[in-house]
């Protein structure tokens, strides 16, 4: 369909911990759809408190780096277990509940996202390069899963885990995910599902809200220090997710009931708007 508009939704971890904060999502994901049929949906969800808390469960000390995780081969496996025998179902369960037509798979089913183990790297505030472990830099994607989900009517639920051509099981960033589907289709929108409903000049401060932004925005926003902490590698994410091709990004919270679909539709609502 020529006109068909794609949506990506990336969730992290954090907020589908509680089983209400997943059915309040599979009920907004599930809108979306009764909006407009034609409507192409997918979802990419992150796992990391879940991979911390079940690490810690095995005996095992998450190290991260230049705020990315260390992935060893005992942590490979709870970062696998923690995606697809946790998180994911979780989120599918929700999402069946909320009849949402769903499927819950690793990015690496089928080809869709193929990785490589990333060499050691010089990362900002580290000495050394960083040797990250079984973690992924992204060296393919193959799109024809998804559509052949979306064909059938289906909405795709993607973990970042992937392999490499030997058959190695690798960990890769959401992020990465997000930005490698947004080069190879043409998804109009992405939405950034965070524990913040939006860009704050003041975090404290609710009248700071930046409702929209540009692109070109953000450097300044950064530079000034407007926005701190998480927000700024948020930001970075944006842009990102621009220059590979969407048209507009959302960051919406996901606390509030319906945020991404009366994001989509324009109704009102405390939320940032990123265009490029």
């Amino acid at each position: 369909m020529e006109h068909t508009r794609r949506i990506l939704v990336k969730v992290g971890g954090e907020t589908l911990l509680a089983l209400d904060d997943r059915a309040r999502l599979a009920a907004d994901l599930r809108q979306v759809l009764d909006a407009d049929a034609t409507r192409r949906l997918c979802v990419v969800h992150g796992a990391g408190p879940q991979i911390t808390a079940l690490g810690q469960r095995l005996g095992l000390e998450s190290t991260f780096r230049a705020g990315r995780r260390v992935t060893d081969a005992p942590m490979l496996d709870a970062v696998a277990m923690a995606m697809c025998g946790q998180v994911g179902p979780a989120l599918l369960a929700s999402c069946v509940a909320a009849e949402l037509p769903a499927v819950s798979t690793p990015a690496a089913s089928g080809g869709l996202a193929v990785g490589k183990k990333r060499p050691p790297k010089v990362m900002p505030g580290e000495a050394e390069p960083v040797d990250y472990g079984l973690v992924a830099d992204l060296a393919h994607v193959d799109t024809r899963l998804l559509e052949t989900l979306w064909a059938a009517g289906f909405v795709p639920l993607l973990s970042s885990l992937v392999s490499d051509p030997s058959g190695q099981l690798l960990n890769l960033n959401a992020d990465s995910l997000v930005t490698g589907l947004t080069r190879q289709l043409a998804f109009s929108d992405v939405v950034l599902v965070t524990g913040v409903p939006g860009v704050f000049r003041d975090l404290k401060d609710p009248t700071t809200h930046v409702p929209e932004l540009r692109a070109s925005d953000i450097p300044g926003l950064i530079e000034t220090g407007a926005v701190q902490g998480g927000m700024i590698a948020k930001l970075q994410e944006v842009q990102e997710i621009l220059a590979r091709g969407a048209d507009t990004v959302w960051i919406v919270g996901f606390r509030e009931p319906g945020a991404i679909a009366d994001a989509l539709a324009g109704r009102a609502g405390v939320r940032t708007r990123v265009r490029g």
